[in-house]
């Protein structure tokens, strides 16, 4: 009997994004096939891009321009109102978004995405909890990925995350 590996297909959190283009700034030439390729990933659908990470990036114009150009070409998903309550279902079990700054909204909704549709989540987040205000945790996409029943898939190594959409 043959065993076949299947392939986990990963969300990307906001954070690996800005990380991607510090590290490989969009606007510099030399990276644009770096860039191109994402894109290629996305529209291959070895990775998933979801609305509300594209509305957490704001301040890197390039990243922003790159954004937009995947939302023309229709290849961000959008969440629906049944991802958008489950994700507040999951904050009422774990809590995650800070009271105050709204931090981490779309955290649950990656959660939730990946939980509904078995993806995994590439978060650049490590399994560290902070507090609120009121000494509260505030749990991370690790923690809530492995709290979970099945557990959700969760790396934060970005070769790894590369590896699975085609880079070699």
């Amino acid at each position: 009997m043959v065993e076949t590996k299947v392939k986990t297909i990963y969300l990307a959190d906001t954070n690996t994004l800005f990380g991607f283009a510090l590290w490989k700034p969009i606007s510099l030439k030399f990276n644009e096939p770096f860039w191109a390729e994402m894109s290629n990933a996305l529209a291959r659908g070895d990775w998933v891009l979801l609305d509300v990470v594209v509305d957490e990036v704001l301040y890197d114009a390039d990243l922003v321009n790159w954004c937009k150009e995947q939302k023309k070409k229709g290849l961000i998903t959008k969440i629906d109102n049944k991802i958008r309550e489950r994700g507040i279902e999951i904050n009422n079990m774990y809590p995650m978004i800070d009271p105050i700054s709204f931090k981490s909204e779309a955290d649950t909704y990656l959660i939730a995405f990946a939980e509904a549709h078995q993806l995994g989540i590439f978060s650049r987040e490590n399994g560290k909890t902070n507090k609120d205000i009121d000494g509260n945790n505030l749990y991370k996409i690790p923690n809530v990925c492995g709290f979970l029943s099945p557990k959700i898939k969760s790396i934060n190594k970005p070769k790894s995350f590369l590896k699975s959409i085609g880079f070699n």
